[in-house]
């Protein structure tokens, strides 16, 4: 059995060109417009290991071998590969006058930008067919939160890199066998390395999948089993030498940079495997319409994001290859079929088998979607078997490409915050608003710091105190500490807490409040949106009354509390927590119907938390309303159960 019975057309020529002036390009844009996004949720950790592997390469420094001394948010980053983190540390040494985020930036567009390239040279291998390469190209490139987490996702992207060069050189490989062997052994060595240096239990997965696909590709493919079983096995020795010798650079590759892998290259690759099989890590994501935990989220999670939030060209594609399945056996080979299949599924359905923990979206299998952009491409090919015409066979990778059109405009558009889109199939950006994560990583917190710095003045006598909800949020501010004060505030306490300006993101916010109009909250001067949804907002403060009120309560003295929360809430009427409290002073002083009142504001804004239905219950049993009392109390042991049910963590097999 061939390969693929594909032939490039006579036509094809132009479409490599075509290729190469976008590989090109991609290269040299997305690094330059790294510097325009922001530090994602935990980056400022993966510059903290960074460092961490470098001190230790280069000071004796140990902490990169274990962070059990350090806080949560630290907890087992010694079990991932540092291969990203650690060499743009090392980019960032060589040019020290450049921001680290601007210089770790600029390294993970490179990254980004070969993932794409490669999944190009990939589909161009499967198909035979620089037109279907380009296309899986221009798929991938123009699929949003691709690009966009290209440019601060240190993990994931380059996983993903590892992923399509690796494959890409094992294909390559196999087609050219006995040539070309040490190029194409060379790559798949070095895609192996970042791959491992990244994630070291997905590298163990991925030599397993590659000694799987040689096998595959023996029993399939005569004229390769022929080859091998010829000249006395010299072939066949070779082969094993060659994948056998790339496997063994590849590890050399990701040890490099794997301080606690070194310790014991074996055990501690083995330890890393079992870690990250099942992550303990437990996170609130919000996902159709209501938040529920990493650890018990629905079978089709990672299914549905993918589908709402990819182009509907490439998913059209996908469902073509599928639907024409058996055109694409004779057309691609049995090989291809099943390499992409596995490939594009394989982790999908095991991690539903095994009821793995995800993250929030699905930036952690960014991986297969190299395979779904290809089979997408493959699969808009398969239409040109069924014309006979050359003139409309060539029309089918054109058709192709205009229908990302509405995508490449939203891609520019949205700069930059492209990793928020949302298709069609949920109503854009805006339709997904309050029923999914949308800024969860944070990017458009720099936009809002750039906002602060060219239109906030200096304030005579003391600095301009700015508060986030952001995570890092400070960082922005490293050469701006003599005119600005920033520090982490949490969004329920923030009318707590001293500032001047507050930076607010709508992750973590509940649902309720933001489907019902309540996020942002007032007092909004700047926000950042797309689509007329808001990623973050910067809110001026108008009053510093609340501040007083809270230490009013505090110490007891309700009716001073009273007296303050009155005065702020004339300036701010957004704040669950201020009417909660508001009404808990007024019930403090005997004001009951009036403390309702003030607690029900609060239900209005936020009607999910069961603690403002037990405060209602007892404001109401003080006074004699039983009904009432047990309406409120029943409300808050639903929610308190409801709770409790979403933080259940499935049962494994």
């Amino acid at each position: 059995m061939s390969f693929t019975t594909s032939l490039p057309d006579n036509k094809d020529h132009i479409w490599k060109k075509v290729f190469i002036a976008i590989s090109i390009a991609i290269l040299i844009i997305m690094p330059l417009l790294s510097k325009d996004y922001g530090q994602s949720g935990d980056e400022w950790l993966e510059i903290e290991y960074g460092r961490d592997i470098y001190n230790y390469f280069f000071a004796g420094d140990n902490q990169a071998l274990d962070y059990s001394n350090k806080s949560l948010q630290y907890q087992g980053m010694e079990l991932y590969g540092g291969f990203t983190d650690y060499y743009s540390e090392v980019l960032h040494r060589m040019f020290p006058s450049v921001p680290i985020l601007h210089a770790k930036h600029f390294f993970y567009a490179i990254e980004g930008a070969l993932m794409m390239i490669f999944t190009g040279l990939l589909a161009f291998r499967l198909s035979r067919k620089w037109s279907v390469g380009t296309v899986a190209l221009l798929f991938i490139i123009f699929s949003p939160r691709l690009f966009g987490e290209s440019m601060n996702n240190p993990k994931d992207i380059p996983h993903a890199l590892g992923y399509a060069m690796a494959m890409y050189g094992l294909i390559a490989l196999l087609q050219d066998f006995p040539h070309k062997l040490w190029k194409h052994a060379l790559i798949l060595a070095i895609g192996f390395g970042i791959t491992f240096g990244q994630r070291p239990a997905g590298g163990l997965l991925q030599a397993c999948y590659i000694v799987m696909f040689i096998g595959l590709y023996y029993l399939l493919n005569k004229e390769f089993a022929a080859q091998l079983k010829a000249d006395n096995s010299k072939l066949m020795k070779r082969l094993v030498l060659l994948v056998g010798g790339a496997l063994l650079v590849g590890f050399a590759i990701g040890f490099s940079a794997w301080p606690f892998g070194l310790q014991s290259p074996v055990s501690n690759a083995l330890i890393s495997l079992k870690g990250m099989t099942n992550r303990d890590i437990v996170l609130r994501v919000l996902f159709d319409g209501e938040y529920g935990y990493n650890n018990n989220m629905p079978w089709y999670y990672e299914f549905k994001w993918i589908c709402i939030t990819n182009p509907l060209v490439v998913l059209a594609g996908v469902v073509l290859f599928l639907a024409l399945v058996f055109r694409a056996i004779k057309e691609y080979g049995m090989f291809t079929v099943l390499f992409l299949l596995f490939c594009s599924f394989f982790p999908l359905l095991y991690m539903i088998y095994k009821k793995s923990s995800v993250h929030d979206t699905w930036r952690h299998v960014f991986f297969v979607y190299v395979f779904w952009a290809i089979m997408a491409a493959l699969g808009w090919n398969l239409l040109t078997t069924l014309f006979k015409e050359v003139k409309y066979r060539q029309l089918v990778p054109v058709i192709a490409i205009l229908g990302l059109i509405p995508t490449i405009a939203w891609t520019f558009r949205s700069h930059p915050n492209q990793y928020v889109y949302f298709n069609e199939l949920q109503g854009g950006v805006k339709g997904a608003f309050g029923n999914y994560d949308l800024d969860y990583y944070q990017n458009s917190g720099k936009q809002a710091a750039d906002w602060i710095r060219a239109n906030v003045k200096p304030i005579p006598g003391r600095k301009v105190q700015v508060g986030s909800n952001m995570g890092g949020f400070d960082k922005y501010f490293a050469k701006d500490t003599a005119w600005i004060r920033s520090e982490y505030v949490r969004f329920p306490s923030r009318h707590e807490q001293v500032w001047d300006y507050y930076i607010t993101y709508g992750r973590f916010i509940s649902a309720e409040q933001l489907q019902g109009g309540h996020w942002p909250p007032d007092n909004v001067i700047h926000a950042i949106a797309i689509d007329g949804a808001v990623l973050s907002a910067i809110i001026q403060r108008k009053s510093n009354a609340s501040i007083d009120a809270h230490k009013a309560m505090e110490a007891k003295d309700f009716a001073t509390a009273v007296s303050k929360y009155e005065e702020y809430l004339k300036t701010d009427k957004s704040d669950d927590n201020v009417w909660l409290d508001y009404g808990i002073s007024l019930a403090s002083i005997g004001r009951m119907n009036e403390a309702i009142s003030a607690i029900n504001n609060a239900v209005k804004i936020d009607p999910s938390r069961p603690e403002v239905y037990q405060v209602l219950s007892q404001i109401y049993q003080a006074i004699g309303n039983t009904q009432a009392a047990n309406d409120a109390m029943m409300s808050a042991q639903s929610l308190m159960m409801a709770e409790q049910e979403k933080q259940k963590p499935q049962e494994e097999e």
